[in-house]
């Protein structure tokens, strides 16, 4: 599966209909971030079952204000309608698949529970 370019409509759409979905936050001047886009087009393609959106922080201000976003690239994984990740930098290869595989054997109830007791 492709990477989505998102705005705040696509990333409700998709957090709701999806289990997983994996957000960069980026912008087209951030170096960082042009050099990240193959890591993070190669995961796409390696986990078709999970959803891969980017979302231009400089475009998408108020989206990038929601989320608190301080630097670019970020990256946010949702898990059944629950952010379940969220750090700045962007990850080498194995290290975007380790985090992608800790966010897949997450006990979502234990997740749930937690956010309940906060």
């Amino acid at each position: 599966m492709s990477v989505k370019e998102m705005g705040q409509h696509s990333l409700e759409h998709a957090v709701v209909s999806n289990d997983i979905v994996v957000v960069q936050f980026y912008a087209s001047w951030c170096t960082v971030c042009q050099s990240f886009e193959p890591v993070f087009e190669s995961a796409s393609a390696s986990y078709p079952d999970l959803v891969f959106g980017r979302i231009d922080a400089d475009r998408e201000r108020d989206l990038a204000g929601e989320f608190e976003i301080k630097a670019v690239p970020t990256l946010v994984i949702f898990r059944e309608r629950i952010m379940v990740f969220k750090e700045a930098g962007a990850p080498p290869p194995p290290i975007l698949e380790e985090v992608i595989r800790q966010a897949r054997t997450l006990d979502m109830d234990q997740v749930r529970n937690d956010l309940r007791v906060e």
